[in-house]
Formats: structure tokens, C-alpha cells, sequence
């Protein structure tokens, strides 16, 4: 059953937001991903008695409340922040205390052949100075796994999110005098089939997701955002070979087309990659996928370049010793951007972290991630590097404090584009049953 539970869980978790510590960097949204999550070589439905090695050094969670099939799993989160330039300015930088309160609820429920879990919060967030940034988030998840039989297993999901675009970034960063931060709302929903044939293993999956946007004001006067309303749809098919125990390779195709409320957004175009697909298990080193290939987009509007190059993406995790563990990321796609009317761009992003474990409940982290958007036929790239350190002490199985800080420094290629750096510190406390 752990092959199970570890798939609605880690769908889940993916799609909630965490509490925003720092500013993030790359918050264009990306097409969704409609094949992820299958363990090829792992039993689908049997309980493991294995010990899991990427807990072995970790606080074990608290387990929850039983309510007959279901397991309850509240929490809240407190914090105290200080951005040291809350509107991401090149000159006249203006600092900032602020608060969050962050209640959040789990729910899971599983047999011998299905496991559902769901979760959701709402984030209260404000600044001492600044009321006007403001802002209540929060976002609901599902997901879910039914084994058919041993070998072919149905996956799926879906997640709604109420969130504001930072400051500085994606396309905020082309209107850098909102009155307040953009509002959106975004919903996604994805399904997949996986099927195993003795080494040879299959994902066939589609994936939608739909996003808003507010309209902002500049000195009262609204500004429009309905070139970023729209839909993408997904169709994506995957065949892989196990290789080795917990290793496999993998060619995948997938297909997307995209619709916005402003025709000249709209395109439609593929990517064919390879890559490696690593599992969780006895004595793995390494877990996770990582792929490589080509992308084609191609946009309506005239202003739009064709997109025809490279890509890659993928996301791994390391157990470099008994007290190391180290996260790597990537990803590169075609998206759109309101710039001189409407451009095409190439969003790339990596970012990585490694942590240590000083004391049983005492942790220590840091990473740093990089984005950089080229604006095809504009001459301009933006990119923005971001340093990050962390601490978590577990006081007890129920309570957590931590220290998150994260640096923000943008630059751009662009004539007149002015440049910024951003500070920011978090301090929480996270309680849970």
C-alpha cells in the first residue's frame, strides 16, 4: 500500500503551494504535466516492510486523526517576515514587517486496491507598513490512484489555486507600478492510464489547466490581463524499459494546445524527449526523473517568433549520506508575455538545494535557483538569481520552528529595464496533530 498512498500524496503536495517564505523566482505559469508519479518496477498495492532510507534521519510525522476510513491531518502555520523592498525597487527601496497565519487540513483514505487523499489551506497574509500588499491565498488539492489489476494502475488529480503574483516577476515585472499585487486563479485537472509489461512499462495521460487573471489598477485606472486568460490542454504519451532494479529509461511525446481570450496568444506545438526514471527503494541513492529532447510552439499572432529548440526538465532527490540529502530542478518551455504587445519566450529554470542533518531535530539547509526569460524578437532577457538558507528544530513530533531567507536579484539585457535585489527573512512556528 505505501507504493500507493506515496502516489496521492506526493500529486498533492506538489500541487499546494508552500507558505511563501520569499519571493520565488519564474512565476509564469507552465503547462501542466500529465504523466508523472508511476513506479514501474515497485508492487502497486502490497504494504512495504522495507524502512524507507529518505526518513531514516527525519522527525517521524505525527499520525494524524482517525475518523473510520479517513485519516485527519490539521496543522497551522504562524510567521513573522521582513522584506527589505517590498515593491522590488531599483531606487527608493522600502522595507517591511509583516505577519501570516496559515491553517491547513489533510485528508486520506485508502484499500487494498485505491488510495484519495486531499488537502487545502488559506493563507492570511499583511504588512505593518503597506496594506495595500495585502493578500489572502489559499489553494484545494486532490488526488487519487486505483490499481485495475497488478499491472495497470489509473492515476489522477486536480487542484485549485487562489494565489497574487510577487512583485518584480514574470509579468508583473513589465508593469512595476500596480497599485497592489495581481490576483489569479488558476484550476488544473489531469488523468493518467500506466500499464506494465514486464520490462517494458506505458503512460498515456491528458492534462487542462485554466487560468485568470484580475485586473490590476495603475492609479486607479484599470489595466487589462485578459491576453493571460485562457486554457492549455495536454496530451502526453510515455513508453519505458526497466534497465536495472529501480531504473529505467523512457521516450515521451506529448502534445499541447493553447487558448487565450486574446486570439494573437493562442499556439499549438509538441515536445519529444528521453530520459531516466529512478524509484524509491531498498538502497536507492537517487530518486526522481530527468529528460532531454526538442520543443516546437507555434503562435497565431504575428508578433510571435516560432519556438524550435532544446528542452529539459526533471526533478531529483539524493540520500548523499546518513545525514545529506540534496534536491536538484529543471525545466525549460515555451511560453507568451504581454511585452510590445505580445511576444513569444523561452523560460529555463534550475535550482537546487542540499541539507543537513546536525541533531536528530535539527536541520540545516541552503540552495540558490536561477530563471531566465528571453523575449524572442525583443532583443531582452531577464533572468533573476536566488540564494536560500533554511533551518528547521523540531521541538516535539508536533511543533516546528523555523528560519527561511531568501535573496532576489534581478537583472535584465533590456534597454532602460532597471535591476533590483530583495531580501527576506522568515521566522515560523508550524503545530500539527
Amino acid at each position: 500500500m505505501r507504493n500507493v498512498i506515496g502516489f496521492a500524496a506526493c500529486a498533492v503536495v506538489a500541487l499546494i503551494p508552500a507558505a511563501v517564505a520569499a519571493q520565488t523566482t519564474g512565476q509564469r505559469i507552465a503547462p501542466p504535466q500529465a504523466v508523472e508519479g508511476w513506479t514501474p518496477t515497485a508492487p502497486q498495492v502490497a504494504t512495504s516492510q522495507t524502512p524507507d532510507p529518505w526518513r531514516q534521519y527525519a522527525p517521524l510525522p505525527p499520525a494524524g486523526l482517525t475518523a473510520g476510513q479517513f485519516k485527519v491531518y490539521p496543522s497551522a502555520t504562524a510567521g513573522a517576515f521582513y522584506d527589505d523592498n517590498v515593491f522590488a525597487s531599483h531606487s527608493n527601496r522600502q522595507g517591511s514587517w509583516g505577519g501570516l497565519v496559515r491553517p491547513e487540513l489533510g485528508v486520506t483514505t485508502a484499500g487494498q486496491t485505491y488510495a484519495l487523499e486531499a488537502r487545502g489551506f488559506v493563507e492570511d497574509r499583511w504588512y505593518s507598513r503597506f496594506s495595500s500588499e495585502d493578500q489572502v491565498n489559499g489553494a484545494a488539492g486532490l488526488a487519487g490512484v486505483a490499481m485495475l489489476d497488478k499491472d495497470t494502475q489509473l492515476v489522477g488529480r486536480a487542484r485549485y489555486v487562489h494565489a497574487h503574483e510577487d512583485r518584480g516577476i514574470g509579468e508583473s515585472e513589465l508593469f512595476p507600478s500596480f497599485d497592489k499585487p495581481v490576483a489569479y486563479d488558476t484550476f488544473e485537472a489531469a488523468g493518467a492510464i500506466n500499464k506494465r509489461f514486464n520490462r517494458w512499462w506505458t503512460s498515456l495521460g491528458g492534462a487542462v489547466s485554466w487560468q485568470h487573471y484580475q485586473n490590476p489598477t495603475i492609479n486607479g485606472v484599470p489595466v487589462d490581463q485578459s491576453y493571460r486568460d485562457g486554457y492549455v490542454g495536454v496530451e502526453t504519451g510515455r513508453v519505458g524499459y526497466v534497465v536495472a532494479p529501480l531504473t529505467s529509461i523512457f521516450v515521451e511525446v506529448a502534445g499541447n494546445q493553447r487558448n487565450f481570450q486574446v486570439d494573437a496568444f493562442d499556439s499549438h506545438g509538441w515536445r519529444a524527449v528521453g530520459g531516466v526514471l529512478l524509484e524509491p527503494g531498498p538502497n536507492a541513492r537517487v530518486k526522481g526523473e530527468a529528460y532531454a529532447g526538442y520543443m516546437f510552439q507555434d503562435y497565431t499572432g504575428a508578433t510571435f517568433n516560432t519556438v524550435s529548440t532544446f528542452t529539459y526538465g526533471g526533478a531529483l532527490a539524493f540520500l548523499l549520506a546518513p545525514r545529506w540529502t540534496a534536491n536538484v530542478y529543471g525545466s525549460r518551455n515555451a511560453l507568451e508575455s504581454g511585452l510590445n504587445g505580445g511576444v513569444s519566450l523561452i523560460e529555463s529554470t534550475i535550482a537546487g538545494r542540499i541539507d543537513y542533518m546536525v541533531m536528530p531535530n535539527l536541520f540545516i539547509g541552503a540552495g540558490a535557483s536561477y530563471v531566465a526569460d528571453q523575449f524572442l524578437g525583443a532583443g531582452r532577457t531577464d533572468s533573476a538569481i536566488s540564494p536560500l538558507a533554511s533551518v528547521k528544530y523540531f521541538v516535539n513530533p508536533y511543533v516546528t520552528l523555523g528560519f527561511d531567507y531568501r535573496n532576489v536579484s534581478f537583472d535584465s539585457t533590456g534597454a532602460g529595464v532597471p535591476t533590483y535585489y530583495r531580501n527576506v527573512y522568515l521566522f515560523s512556528v508550524n503545530a500539527r496533530l
